[in-house]
C-alpha cells in the first residue's frame, strides 16, 4: 500500500497514483488523527517540507509503477516522491520544516508506517507572551520511559493496573527552530525500539492512529440520527471501508465519540439542553407550545410539548383523544405520555407528549389543563384510557362533558387474569363489543352470569357497576370513529423504541422522539397521494353512489364505505310508511330471522336517522342510509351524511396555519449535506475508475475546500433556560428485577418452617420407615454437573416413593448389615463438598479414557446404596471407554484425586469393591 502525508500544504504537488494497486490512507487531509494530532498548529505557507541533502531526488516513473509494496509510504517535496519507509537516516535528519505541525506530521506517517506509535514528549518556547515561539519540539516512540512506581504500589486501588506498554524506548524525533532559516531543523533522531514493532495488521489498533475523520462523523451522525443502532453503524462503516484494517476506529471509539457528544450537548445540565432545544425549535415553528413545572428544590417535574404539526391534526382531528403512558425511555424513569387520535387515512396521529414525575391525580389535572391550553380549550368528545384510576379521576374533573371509555384490550386482559372461566371470557367479548342495545345487553348480561355462576365474583361485580365506561349498548350513541383501544398508542411506542435508547437523556429522547415523528408522519403524506392521485375499481351496482363516495373519502375510509353499500343488496323493505315530512323504512335481512333495523329519513333536512348507530359512532352513512337512498333514487350521498373528518379536504384549511416561509435550518443543513454526498458518491465513483487523474482531482477538490469551509457561519446566540436535572423516580410500570436483588424466603411446605424445604423436613423424615436410599447407576456419558447434582440430591436423602419403588429390600453393606443412613449421607457430603476445578478456578465438566489406578481409597461407603445382584461373590460391572466431552483442564484424576470425580471414577473400575 502507497501511504501518502494528504495535508493543506503540499495537496498541489501530488502526482498521478495508479489506483488499481493502491489503497485509501486513512490519515486524510481532512482527518484528525487524535487529540494531540488535532491540537498540531497548521500551516499557511505552500511549501512543504524539503530534503537539504543532495540525495532528495527520485525518478517519477519509478514510483507510480512500483505499486507492489504495500507497506511503501511517499511523501512530495516540490514536484518529486520521497519514499519515506526506504529513507536512511542521514536523510531523515536533514529535513527541514516550515512549522512544527509538519515534522509532528511525517514523524506520525513515518511511525505508523514502520509499526509504532508516537506522541509528544517535550517543548520548549521563547519570546514575549502571547507571542511565544515553540524552539524546540521532541517526538517519541509511546514506549518511552517508565509508569511511574507510586501507581504500582499503591494499596487503596479500586481498579485493576492496566497492562503496563511503557519499555524505556529510546527512538525519537527532536526538531529546533532555525531563526536565520526560519524553518525547523531535525536535531536529533534516534531510529533504534528497543522492543518489537508492531506488525501491519496491528497498526491500525494503536490508539494514536485511531480517528473518525470529518467525512465519518458525517456519516455516523446522520445515521445515528435516524435510529440506526452504534453497532450496525460500525458494520455499515466496515462494509465501506472495506474491512476493520480501513476504518481507522474500533467500535468502542464510535460509542466513546457519541457519548461525548451527547455530554458536550448537556454539559449545562439535561433539561436547560432540552429547554433550549425547544427554543431554538420556536424560532422555525411559531405554533410550537411547551410547558414545564418544577418541585421544591428546582428540579423538573414535568414537561409538556406540542408542534405546530400535532395542533393542527388536533384541531382537525380532536374529537377523540387517546392518552397511554409508557416506561423506561429515559434514564431518570419519568413516564412517557402520548395523547393521540386517529386521522382521515385511518392512521393514528400525535397530538401532544409530556413528561411527568409521577402519576398521580394532582399531575394529571395539571397535564390535561395544560393540554386544554395548548389547543385553545378545545375540548374532545371522547377520552379513551387504560384505566387507571388517578387518569379516571383527573378527566372526570377537567373533562366533565367528555365521555370516557375504557381501553377494551386491557378490559380484556383484566378479565383474563381474574376470572379464570372460559365461558364468561367469551361472553364478556361479546357483551363489550356486540352492537347491544341496553335492555339487550342488560338480558344478556344476568344471562351469562347464571351459566357461569360468577353473580358474586368480585371482579365481575365490580366491572359491571362501571359498564357504561366499556359496553357498546352505553356507547353506542357517542363518536369515538375507529378508536376503542389505546392500541394506537402503543404502535406509536412501538416506533418510538427504534429511535430511543432506554437509558437515554432527555435531550437525547426529545432529537430522537423528534425523528421517529418525522417518519410517522411520512405515512399520511404518501396515503395522501394514493387517495388524490388514484382511483378505485368500481364493483358496485350502485355506481353513482359508489363514485360520488370515491371522491369524497379518502382511500382507508373508501373501503369502509364500500363495504356498506355491498350489503344494501342482502336488505329488504319489510315495513315503509309516512309521518309528516318522515319517511319510516323497516328493513331486514334476506333469510335471516330475527334482524330488524328502523330508518328515518326527512326529506326537508335531508337528514337521516338509523337504530344500528352507526352513523353516530363512526361517522359513516351505514348500508341501511345507502338502501333508503336508493329507494328514493339519491345519485349522491346528502351532505348531513358526510363527516367531513373522513374527506380527503380534511385538512384544506389547517395546511398553511404552521407554514412561515422559513424552514429548519438544520433540516436544510441535512438536505444539502445529502445533496452534496449524493452528487460527490457518483463522481468518486467515475473517477476512482481512472487512471493518471489522482492528483488533478484531489487538488481541485482542495481548492473547493479552501473556498468554502475555511469560514464557518455564525452562530446565533439563544438564551439559555437553567432548570435542575430530576432525580430518578418510580413509576407504575412493573420494574425489572435486579441481578443481585435478595431472594423472597422459601417454606417447607411440611411444616412451614423457613430453616429448611420440603426436601430434608425432618417431620417428612419421621414419618417413612428408615430404609436406606438407592444411588442411581452412574453413565459413563453423564456429564459432571448431572453426577454432582445426583451426589447433593442423594445426600440430602430426597428420593420419596421412587427410591422405595426400585429396592424391594433393604440393600445390604458387605459385612450383610442395613447401611447407616445418616453415616453414608455424611460420607457423601464430604466426598461430594469439593468440586472439580479448572486452572482458572471454575467448574467444568470432564470424563477421561484413562482408568485410575487406585489400591488404597475405600469406595465401599460410597457404593453401599448401589441396588446389586443378590449372589455370594460381588459382580464386577466392566465399563466402556469413552471419549472425553471436554478437554482436560488439569483437572487432578485417579489415586490423588480428591473431588467427586475422582471417587465415581473408583466406583465404575472397581465396581463397589474394596
Amino acid at each position: 500500500m502507497l501511504c501518502y502525508i494528504l495535508t493543506d500544504f503540499k495537496m498541489e504537488s501530488y502526482r498521478d497514483v495508479d489506483v488499481h494497486s493502491t489503497e485509501t490512507d486513512s490519515s486524510d487531509a481532512s482527518s484528525e488523527t487524535d487529540a494531540e494530532h488535532n491540537s498540531s498548529e497548521n500551516s499557511e505557507d505552500g511549501d512543504g517540507y524539503v530534503v537539504s541533502s543532495a540525495d532528495q531526488s527520485s525518478d517519477d516513473e519509478d514510483v507510480a509503477h512500483n505499486d507492489d509494496d504495500e507497506d511503501a509510504f511517499e511523501a512530495t517535496t516540490g514536484d518529486k516522491f520521497l519514499r519515506v519507509d526506504s529513507m536512511t537516516v542521514e536523510e531523515i535528519r536533514a529535513l527541514e520544516f516550515v512549522n512544527v505541525a509538519e515534522a509532528y506530521e511525517f514523524y506520525y506517517q513515518y511511525g505508523k508506517c514502520k509499526g509504532f506509535a508516537i506522541r509528544k514528549r517535550d517543548v520548549r518556547r521563547r519570546g514575549p507572551k502571547g507571542s511565544e515561539i515553540i524552539v524546540m519540539n521532541e517526538f517519541v516512540c509511546n514506549k518511552h520511559g517508565s509508569r511511574n512506581k507510586k501507581h504500582l504500589i499503591r494499596v487503596d486501588r479500586k481498579r485493576e493496573h492496566r497492562r503496563l506498554t511503557r519499555t524505556q524506548c529510546g527512538a525519537r524525533l527532536r526538531v529546533l527552530y532555525k531563526k536565520n532559516k526560519d524553518k525547523y531543523v531535525v536535531s536529533l533522531f534516534e531510529e533504534t525500539h528497543n522492543h518489537e514493532l508492531t506488525p501491519a495488521k496491528y497498526v491500525h489498533l494503536h490508539p494514536v492512529y485511531r480517528n473518525l475523520s470529518e467525512s465519518d462523523r458525517a456519516q455516523v451522525d446522520g445515521l445515528q440520527s435516524h435510529g440506526i443502532r452504534t453497532c450496525h453503524i460500525m458494520g455499515y462503516m466496515v462494509a465501506q471501508k472495506g474491512g476493520y484494517t480501513g476504518v481507522g476506529f474500533t467500535k468502542k471509539d464510535l460509542y466513546n465519540y457519541f457519548d461525548k457528544k451527547m455530554r458536550s450537548a448537556v454539559k449545562d445540565g439535561d433539561v436547560s439542553a432540552a429547554l433550549n432545544y425547544l427554543n431554538v425549535k420556536s424560532s422555525t415553528d411559531p405554533m410550537l407550545y411547551a410547558e414545564y413545572s418544577v418541585d421544591g428544590n428546582g428540579r423538573m417535574k414535568t414537561l409538556f410539548w406540542a408542534d405546530g404539526t400535532s395542533r393542527s391534526d388536533y384541531f382537525c382531528f380532536g374529537d377523540v383523544v387517546a392518552f397511554d403512558t409508557t416506561y423506561g425511555k429515559n434514564k431518570y424513569n419519568y413516564p412517557l405520555v402520548i395523547f393521540s387520535g386517529c386521522n382521515h387515512h385511518l392512521q393514528s396521529v400525535i397530538f401532544a407528549s409530556a413528561l411527568v414525575s409521577d402519576e398521580t391525580t394532582e399531575t394529571y389535572k395539571w397535564l390535561l389543563n395544560t393540554f386544554l391550553e395548548c389547543m385553545n380549550n378545545q375540548y374532545p368528545t371522547g377520552v379513551v384510557t387504560d384505566g387507571d384510576g388517578a387518569m379516571r379521576e383527573a378527566i372526570k374533573q377537567i373533562f366533565p362533558d367528555s365521555t370516557h371509555r375504557l381501553c377494551a384490550w386491557h378490559l380484556n386482559k383484566n378479565a383474563g387474569e381474574n376470572v379464570k372461566n372460559v365461558g364468561f371470557l367469551r361472553g364478556f367479548q361479546k357483551a363489550m363489543y356486540s352492537n347491544f342495545t341496553v335492555e339487550e345487553f342488560e338480558e344478556f348480561w344476568s344471562e351469562l352470569l347464571k351459566e357461569t355462576e360468577l353473580e358474586s365474583h368480585p371482579w365481575v361485580v365490580k366491572t359491571y357497576e362501571n359498564r357504561s365506561l366499556w359496553a357498546t349498548a352505553y356507547l353506542r350513541e357517542k363518536f369515538f370513529g375507529r378508536i376503542r383501544t389505546t392500541s394506537q398508542c402503543e404502535a406509536i411506542n412501538a416506533i418510538i423504541k427504534n429511535y430511543v435508547r432506554k437509558k437515554g437523556c432527555i435531550y437525547e429522547f426529545m432529537h430522537n422522539f423528534e425523528q421517529a415523528l418525522v417518519g410517522y408522519r411520512n405515512n399520511e403524506l404518501v396515503a395522501d397521494f394514493n387517495s388524490k392521485f388514484t382511483d378505485p375499481v368500481l364493483s358496485s351496482h350502485l355506481h353513482l353512489l359508489e363514485s360520488h363516495a370515491a371522491k369524497t373519502y379518502t382511500a382507508a375510509v373508501f373501503k369502509e364505505v364500500k363495504e356498506q353499500i355491498m350489503k344494501v343488496a342482502a336488505l329488504i323493505v319489510k315495513e315503509r310508511f309516512t309521518m309528516g315530512d318522515t319517511l319510516i323504512f323497516i328493513l331486514k335481512k334476506y333469510c335471516q330471522t330475527g334482524f330488524e333495523r328502523q330508518v328515518a329519513y326527512d326529506i326537508s333536512t335531508q337528514s337521516f336517522q338509523c337504530s344500528c348507530r352507526l352513523f353516530e359512532s363512526r361517522g359513516l352513512p351505514c348500508s341501511h342510509m345507502f338502501y333508503v337512498l336508493k329507494e328514493e333514487s339519491i345519485d349522491h350521498i346528502p351532505a348531513s351524511l358526510i363527516l367531513n373528518r373522513w374527506t380527503k379536504d380534511a385538512k384544506v384549511g389547517f395546511l398553511n396555519m404552521n407554514s412561515t416561509g422559513d424552514l429548519d435550518s438544520k433540516m436544510m443543513e441535512q438536505a444539502r449535506f445529502g445533496a452534496y454526498c449524493s452528487a460527490f458518491t457518483t463522481f468518486c465513483k467515475e473517477a476512482s475508475k481512472r487512471n493518471g487523474v489522482f492528483g488533478d482531482v484531489m487538488g481541485e477538490i482542495m481548492k473547493l475546500h479552501h473556498k468554502y469551509c475555511e469560514a464557518e457561519d455564525p452562530i446565533v446566540p439563544t438564551e439559555k433556560t437553567y432548570v435542575g436535572d430530576p432525580m430518578n423516580v418510580k413509576s407504575k410500570g412493573a420494574p425489572k428485577k435486579k441481578k443481585n436483588a435478595p431472594k423472597t424466603t422459601r417454606h417447607c411446605g411440611y411444616c412451614q418452617s423457613t430453616i429448611h424445604d420440603a426436601r430434608n423436613c425432618p417431620e417428612r423424615l419421621d414419618s417413612t420407615d428408615e430404609e436406606d436410599f438407592a444411588v442411581d447407576s452412574v453413565s459413563g456419558n453423564d456429564s459432571l454437573s448431572k453426577i454432582q447434582k445426583r451426589c447433593k440430591k442423594k445426600a440430602r436423602g430426597d428420593y420419596g416413593s421412587r427410591a422405595q419403588k426400585k429396592c424391594s429390600q433393604t440393600p445390604q453393606s458387605e459385612t450383610g448389615q442395613s447401611g447407616n443412613v445418616a453415616k453414608t449421607r455424611s460420607s457423601r457430603q464430604k466426598k461430594c463438598s469439593q468440586k472439580p476445578q479448572s486452572e482458572t478456578g471454575q467448574s467444568v465438566n470432564v470424563t477421561t479414557t484413562r482408568r485410575p489406578d487406585i489400591t488404597t481409597r475405600q469406595v465401599s461407603q460410597m457404593f453401599r446404596g448401589q441396588p446389586m445382584t443378590p449372589v455370594g461373590e460381588p459382580v464386577i460391572h466392566p465399563m466402556p471407554i469413552v471419549q472425553p466431552m471436554y478437554p482436560m483442564y488439569g483437572m487432578p484424576t485417579g489415586e490423588n484425586s480428591n473431588h467427586c470425580f475422582g471417587v465415581l471414577q473408583q466406583v465404575m473400575k472397581f465396581g463397589g469393591q474394596n
